[in-house]
C-alpha cells in the first residue's frame, strides 16, 4: 500500500494500545514504525537486479520480525520521545505500528512474506489496490478524532469501519473469481492458476488472468454492487516454461538462472513482452484489466550469457487508452480497442454484458454475463474471415 495508508494504519493500530495520556505520541511512533517496513527497497544490487525483487516485502514485513521494527523504531524517535514515554513504552508502540505492515501489503496483489522464515510463501489476498483512496480517508477520519478528542474509542469505530469496508472489497474479490472461473468454464478452458485483482484506486472494475494448458488468459470484469454486472474479454498470450531452455540461453548460465527466478518471482505467469520481444514480462500486471502487456520484465542478451538479465520497466501509456479505461469502470458497451501494439490470437473486439438481471439475484449474472460473452465470441468468430 502507499506510504499514507500505512503511517495512518500504524499510528491507529498504537493508539489503540496506548494509555489516554501518550495517545499522540502513540500515533507518531506507530506511523513512522509502520513506514519502515518498505525500506527493503534500500536493498539492492547493481550487478544482481532480481535480488531487490527477492528481498522485496520479504523479511522486512514478516510477523516474526515486528519486535525488531519496533526497536528500530524506537531507537530512531527516543530522541523526540524521551519525556513523553518511557523506552519500553516507545518500544512497543513501535511495534503495534510495525505489525500492520505486513497484513496490510498483503491485502493487495504482489504477495508478502508474512511468515518468513518458515516459509516463503508470498501471501497476497488481493482485494484492495496499492493505492485505495475509501480506505485512506477512513483511517484518516478516524484518527483525527481519536487525536482531537483524546478517545481511544474512535480509533476503535476506525477500525471495525475499515474492517467492513475490507469486507466489501472481499465480497467484490469474490464475484470477480466466480465471474472468471464460470467465463472460463464456458469457454472450455481448465483453469490452473487463477488471478484476480482491483484495479487501481477502486474495487469497481477487476482484472482476472489465468492459465489454461499452454496459454495465459486476461479479462476484465465489473461485478457491480447495485448496477449490471459486465465481462470484457482480453488478449491471450503462451507462458514461458521454466522447465525448457531458452534458444541461444543454457539453463545452467547466470542468464539461464535469472530466467528461472524470475518466473518464480512472477508466480510462472511470464510472456514474451508484446512490444519488445527481447524481454520476458510479468503477465500478472498491465496498465488495462484486458490486456496482455507487462509493466516489467528482463531483457535477454544471448551474447551476455555470464552477466545478471537487466530489470526493466514498461509503463506505456496513451491517451486513448484512459477512455477505454473510463469506459470499463462505468459499464459502458462499445470500448474501443485499447493502443497496446499487441497481436494476439483472440479478436480486440469486447463482448459486455448486458442481461437486466440484478447483482441481487447472484450467480444468475453470473452465468448469464459468461453465457452473453461466450456468445458474442462465437459469433464474432463466425463472421471473422
Amino acid at each position: 500500500m502507499d506510504p499514507v495508508t500505512h503511517a495512518l494504519l500504524g499510528g491507529t493500530m498504537a493508539v489503540l494500545f496506548t494509555p489516554r495520556p501518550r495517545l499522540i505520541t502513540a500515533s507518531v511512533v506507530g506511523g513512522c514504525a509502520a513506514l519502515l517496513a518498505d525500506l527493503d527497497v534500500l536493498i539492492h544490487s547493481s550487478q544482481d537486479p532480481l535480488l531487490q525483487l527477492e528481498f522485496h516485502r520479504q523479511f522486512t514485513h514478516a510477523l516474526l520480525f515486528t519486535p525488531v521494527g519496533g526497536l528500530v523504531a524506537a531507537l530512531l524517535l527516543w530522541w523526540w520521545a524521551r519525556g513523553r514515554a518511557t523506552f519500553r513504552q516507545t518500544w512497543m508502540m513501535g511495534c503495534w505500528g510495525y505489525v500492520t505492515a505486513g497484513p496490510l501489503d498483503a491485502c493487495t496483489s504482489y504477495g508478502t512474506q508474512l511468515l518468513w522464515p518458515f516459509s516463503d510463501l508470498r501471501i497476497a489476498w488481493s482485494i484492495v489496490p496499492v493505492v485505495e483512496p475509501v480506505t485512506t480517508i477512513l483511517l484518516a477520519i478516524f484518527l483525527r478524532l481519536a487525536l482531537l478528542r483524546r478517545r481511544r474509542r474512535w480509533a476503535v469505530v476506525g477500525g471495525i469501519t475499515l474492517g467492513l469496508w475490507l469486507g466489501v472489497a472481499w465480497l467484490q474479490h469474490q464475484r470477480a473469481i466466480d465471474m472468471a472461473l464460470f467465463w472460463a468454464q464456458q469457454r472450455g478452458d481448465p483453469v490452473e492458476v487463477l488471478h484476480v485483482k482491483p484495479t487501481l484506486m477502486n474495487l469497481v472494475l477487476w482484472r482476472a488472468v489465468y492459465k489454461s494448458g499452454p496459454d495465459i488468459q486476461s479479462v476484465a470484469l465489473r461485478p457491480g454492487l447495485w448496477e449490471e454486472a459486465r465481462l470484457y474479454p482480453g488478449e491471450r498470450a503462451r507462458w514461458i516454461d521454466p522447465t525448457k531452455p531458452l534458444p541461444g540461453i543454457p539453463m545452467e548460465s547466470v542468464l539461464g538462472q535469472d530466467v528461472r527466478r524470475f518466473v518464480r518471482l512472477s508466480d510462472h505467469f511470464v510472456v514474451i513482452h508484446p512490444r519488445h520481444p527481447q524481454v520476458l514480462g510479468d503477465g500478472r500486471y498491465a496498465m488495462l484489466p484486458h490486456t496482455i502487456d507487462p509493466l516489467w520484465g528482463i531483457t535477454l542478451d544471448p551474447n551476455r550469457l555470464e552477466r545478471h538479465a537487466p530489470f526493466d520497466t514498461f509503463r506505456a501509456w496513451w491517451p486513448e487508452n484512459a477512455g477505454v479505461l473510463l469506459h470499463m469502470l462505468l459499464g459502458r458497451e462499445g470500448v474501443p480497442a485499447a493502443r497496446t501494439g499487441i497481436k494476439i490470437r483472440q479478436s480486440h473486439h469486447l463482448f459486455p454484458l448486458h442481461t437486466g438481471l440484478r447483482p441481487g439475484k447472484g450467480h444468475q449474472v453470473f452465468r448469464a454475463t459468461a453465457e452473453a460473452v461466450v456468445t458474442g465470441v462465437k459469433r464474432h468468430e463466425q463472421l471473422t474471415p
